[in-house]
């Protein structure tokens, strides 16, 4: 039996966007810690179906990056408390909040740097 996709786009600290897909890994958690370059993660939930996995450990290393594109996404849903380090990977959820591939529009919308208003992005 073949998985099903769970297509998530991960964006590099350069701003530079990227599909990926988390069902390789042997879990959800393996996939996420791969993706970002971590071994604590965090989820920011953006949007009824729109979450944000970070780096938990990403803002006290000693070389800290802001991902500038994460921290205006995240702004866009009024996450306005603090900017987001390193690697962020965006997925969606379902109804019981189990991690879910994103739809094609949001993929898209995140490829293609729509996201400044939060009515793009569902």
């Amino acid at each position: 039996m073949s998985k099903h996709m769970v297509a998530a786009v991960r964006i590099d600290l350069d701003g530079r966007a990227e599909v990926i897909d988390l069902s390789a890994a042997t879990s959800t958690g393996a996939a996420i810690r791969s993706a970002i370059g971590c071994r604590w993660f965090d989820v920011v939930r953006l949007g009824p179906a729109l979450d944000m996995w970070v780096d938990d450990e990403g803002a006290t290393l000693a070389d800290a990056q802001v991902n500038v594109i994460a921290t205006t996404i995240a702004r866009a849903y009024g996450a306005v408390w603090q900017p987001f380090y390193g690697v962020a990977v965006f997925t969606a959820h379902d109804g019981d909040g189990t991690t879910v591939g994103l739809s094609e529009g949001v993929k898209d919308s995140l490829l293609t740097g729509v996201f400044h208003r939060p009515t793009v992005i569902r």
